[in-house]
Order: structure tokens, then C-alpha cells, then sequence
């Protein structure tokens, strides 16, 4: 790799780092924000919010790295013509294909990158997403149980608190169980204290009456207790039954389920998630071959070059609502995934091509 090479790779990176940089704490701060209700309504710790929200990282950097890679190629390449630096590097007799070397190397690293959060990194962050989201809500919801207020616990359970103090001791209670509607159960305390149990939290109550009314013999039964365990488990999420989303299975679990899946609907939905964990990182190149093509060819114009800019920001954004909508069309119709594969491909067999004629020209 030549010093100009090394020059200008530098370049790119540093752009590619700065744009991904201030792009991703922008998207990461609104992205974290919803999880600020699930930490506070659960009553969690602060570094549950922080663990949840580093989670959400790999679900969209894979989409914005492709996007601050080709800011970074237009930004430098602009910047370099208009500080007549591509211009001498041109009259030291490198073309296009040569000045766009150093774009297509970061271009590559970026695409590997991407395959690799694609395929691996980002369905494992949202498995554990998920699974750090049921544990707030299965660990500290409890917490929530609010002196002075009726409780509403699902549409199942609510718990009456008449003072908590900090050791989780619990006085004047009054539960209201119908999770059984045939045989709902009333239950007064005159204390209580919060436990964390094995099948999810439970709070003891002590010296109290435990009412019983059977709906088909019509008759009340009463019932007095020193103490007695009534579990809360209306508060723990379950993820047993629960169907993975797509975005949830690994590579190889997704390519299993979607050539044994019969069901059609969410054989689509596998089959479009599989190949755009492919297709999406192409976008790293077809970026950077839109960006570097459009300002290395034809003449440079130090007074600015902002059609060219404009034509490259309106390509680029074009291939990238056009990869949104196949996307979406595919987890509905498998015709779509042929013409997904063309589009990624597009921009890279033509910038190629561009770039490929121009080096054979220089040499002929």
C-alpha cells in the first residue's frame, strides 16, 4: 500500500468513526428512552437500564454503519477536491480506480463487519434483550407494590398496601385472588413482608382471614391463618409457549426453521430475515461505490461539486428505500427475495464496472 493509499484510508476512517460515532449516540439515546419505562415501572437498578440499553446497539449500528460509510467517502473526497489534493494526486497519475482503492478497502472492512452483527452479534443481542427484559419484570416488579393505592396486578390479582416500610414489611393488606373465577379468594392481613422465591415473588402474609366464595354451590368459606404464602406470579412474564421472532434465532436455527416451517406466513417472515441478514451488509459497498463514483470521474470543479453530491445522496437514498421495501414485500412474498439480491448487487457490479473501464482506458 502506497503512502497516498495509507493517506487517504486514514482519512476515511477518521470520517467513518466521527459520522458512526455521533449518528449511533444520536439513535441510541431515542432508542434507550423505551426502556426507561420498563426499569422504572419494574423498579430496577440503574445499570439494568444501562445493560438493556447497550443491548439495543447491535440491532441498528448494522444499519448505520452502511449509512455513516458512505457520508464519510462523500465528506472526504469532497473536502479533497476542494483542497486541490485529489487534483495533484491526479496529475501524479492516479485515476479513479487508484483513489477509490482505499474507499473500496474500508468498504470491504466495514462489509465483514456488517455480516458479522448480521449473522451472529445482532440476533444474540436480541435473544438477550428479550431475556434481561422478562428478568426486570420477573426480579423487581414486586417492588411496585405501592402503599395507600389498590394494586391492579394484571386482571387477575389486586393487592391492597396500607403502609411498606424500607425492609419490605407490609401492614393492612387486603388481596383479592380470582385467578381460579370459579372460586375467587379475598384475603385480609395484618401484616405481610415481600419474598423472593424460586417460581417468582410471593409475599407472606400473617394473622389474617382467608375468604372463599365457590360460584357453583353459592356458599362462602372462611378460613383464619397465622401465616400464609400467596404468590404474586400474576407480576412474572412467562416466555414458555412464546414463539422466537425471527430477529430472536440465530443463523443456523433461522435457515433450519425456515426449510421446515409449513405454515406460510411465518415461513415468509424467516425466509425474508435469512436473506437480508445477507443482503443488508452489501449496502457497505454499494454506498461506497456510489459516493466515490460519483466525485472521481469527469472533471474536478474547485467552486464545488454540489450536483454531484446531490445526485450521489439521491442514489443512495433511493437503494436504501428500495432495500426497505423489498424487505417488507418479502416477509410476505417470496418473489421478492430474487429482485432483493439484484438491488444489493446493483451498485457494486456497476461501480466495479465503472471503475474496471477506466483503469483498462488509463493502460490501452
Amino acid at each position: 500500500m502506497s503512502r497516498l493509499d495509507k493517506y487517504l484510508l486514514r482519512a476515511l476512517l477518521l470520517g467513518l468513526v466521527f459520522v458512526t460515532f455521533a449518528v449511533t449516540a444520536a439513535v441510541w439515546l431515542t432508542q434507550s428512552l423505551r426502556y426507561v419505562d420498563v426499569v422504572v415501572e419494574n423498579g430496577a437498578p440503574l445499570h439494568m437500564f444501562v445493560w438493556l440499553a447497550l443491548l439495543t446497539l447491535p440491532t441498528f449500528l448494522s444499519i448505520i454503519l452502511p449509512v455513516a460509510l458512505f457520508v464519510a467517502v462523500l465528506f472526504t473526497y469532497h473536502k479533497f477536491i476542494q483542497d486541490s489534493e485529489l487534483i495533484a494526486m491526479r496529475a501524479c497519475g492516479m485515476g479513479p480506480h487508484a483513489l477509490a482503492r482505499p474507499a473500496l478497502m474500508l468498504a470491504t472492512g466495514t462489509m465483514l463487519v456488517c455480516f458479522f452483527m448480521s449473522m451472529w452479534l445482532q440476533p444474540l443481542a436480541s435473544r438477550e434483550l428479550l431475556r434481561l427484559q422478562y428478568f426486570v419484570q420477573s426480579q423487581f416488579s414486586a417492588a411496585l407494590l405501592k402503599e395507600g393505592t389498590f394494586n391492579d396486578l394484571g386482571n387477575r390479582m389486586t393487592v391492597y398496601v396500607a403502609r411498606r416500610d424500607k425492609n419490605a414489611e407490609l401492614s393492612g393488606l387486603l388481596i383479592h385472588d380470582s385467578r381460579n373465577p370459579d372460586k375467587p379468594v379475598t384475603i385480609r392481613a395484618a401484616r405481610g413482608q415481600l419474598v423472593q422465591a424460586a417460581n417468582g415473588p410471593q409475599v407472606i402474609v400473617y394473622d389474617g382471614v382467608q375468604q372463599e366464595y365457590n360460584r357453583a354451590t353459592k356458599r362462602l368459606s372462611e378460613l383464619s391463618f397465622d401465616s400464609y404464602a400467596v404468590g404474586l406470579d400474576t407480576l412474572v412474564p412467562t416466555m414458555a409457549g412464546r414463539t422466537p421472532l425471527p430477529r430472536e434465532l440465530s443463523t443456523g436455527d433461522l435457515f433450519i426453521q425456515m426449510n421446515s416451517e409449513t405454515e406460510p406466513v411465518r415461513k415468509s417472515r424467516l425466509t425474508s430475515e435469512f436473506h437480508q441478514r445477507i443482503t443488508n451488509p452489501l449496502l457497505s459497498l454499494g454506498f461506497a461505490l456510489i459516493a466515490a463514483c460519483s466525485l472521481l470521474f469527469g472533471e474536478f470543479n474547485r467552486r464545488g461539486n454540489a450536483r454531484r453530491v446531490f445526485v450521489a445522496i439521491a442514489l443512495a437514498a433511493l437503494l436504501e428505500a428500495v432495500m426497505l421495501g423489498l424487505g417488507q414485500v418479502a416477509s410476505r412474498n417470496s418473489w421478492a427475495i430474487p429482485p432483493l439480491y439484484f438491488v444489493a448487487l446493483l451498485p457494486i457490479i456497476l461501480g466495479i464496472e465503472m471503475l474496471w473501464r477506466s483503469e483498462r482506458k488509463r493502460w490501452c
